[in-house]
């Protein structure tokens, strides 16, 4: 309950930081990690029904016309004729156990290429114009051996089978990585605020110190994180999240700092002559 208090002041007003400017870092840090894992299994959670998705339609993209070839002791099996290609230029697939086709197609944005002991999987960067794959650019590729993959016929439903069972292992990877990545993106962009600002508050009547600078800039990241996190977990597309995420906290950075700052002490004016009447 003191976290979530803490998440909902820090969110409410730039004065609400003022009891959190003079705590112990390691009290910011630990509230930090509570917001970063918090938000870390919201964002795994949210993608899940994302994957899911994404897999049923590459499973069914897959399946449009698609050779018939199935997987044995990691090896392709198959009496189709090779090589062989379906899909589009958004997604392309590729069977060939002749290794005819030495490299991946480069007109399609992604694909996959089916060797016969291995499958290839490719990425290519798309055109200056954003509306497909460039022919100039080399496609980023990388081999994977199929040793260790389940025997069966190769289709939609076996990419399903496949990923569903790769789930439980996927989001715990997932969310230990967002929360690697979240806590070292918090501390670097706070440390590097703090010693900017402490450098500038030398010249400010009543100046903060780096400890309550740093302690400003982690608490100031809550609220552009929930903020991202909502957008995320919304599937807001044609928004630049870095974006979002800069400009809150940039206000609440700003806002907070001032907020926290001390009064300045005017010294009292010396008593008139009329005074000591």
């Amino acid at each position: 309950m003191n976290f979530l208090r803490t998440v909902f002041a820090l969110c409410t007003g730039f004065a609400s930081y003022r009891p959190y400017r003079d705590l112990p870092v390691t009290t910011s840090l630990k509230h930090l990690l509570k917001l970063v894992l918090f938000l870390a299994f919201v964002l795994v959670v949210g993608s899940i029904p994302l994957a899911i998705d994404g897999i049923d339609r590459f499973a069914a993209k897959f399946d449009e016309h698609h050779p018939n070839f199935s997987i044995h002791d990691g090896k392709i099996v198959t009496q189709a004729a090779q090589p062989v290609s379906w899909g589009d230029n958004n997604l392309r697939f590729i069977l060939d156990t002749t290794n005819a086709v030495p490299k991946p197609d480069p007109t399609a944005a992604y694909g996959v290429l089916f060797t016969s002991d291995s499958f290839l999987y490719w990425m290519t960067p798309p055109n200056d114009a954003g509306t497909g794959a460039s022919t100039n650019s080399e496609p980023v590729s990388r081999l994977q051996s199929l040793r260790g993959f389940p025997d069966g016929a190769i289709d939609g439903a076996y990419f399903r089978r496949l990923i569903h069972a790769m789930l439980w292992l996927f989001v715990p990877i997932g969310w230990v990585t967002i929360v690697v990545a979240g806590l070292l993106c918090c501390l670097l962009q706070a440390y590097f605020f703090a010693l900017v600002a402490s450098i500038l508050e030398r010249s400010m009547p009543s100046p903060l110190k780096l400890p309550q600078l740093l302690n400003i800039a982690i608490h100031a990241a809550t609220p552009p994180a929930i903020v991202v996190t909502i957008y995320l977990v919304m599937r807001l597309h044609g928004i630049n999240m870095w974006l979002v995420y800069l400009i809150v906290y940039g206000i609440f950075l700003v806002g907070a700092s001032n907020a926290c700052r001390d009064p300045i002490r005017r010294p009292e004016p010396p008593p008139a002559p009329d005074d000591f009447m």
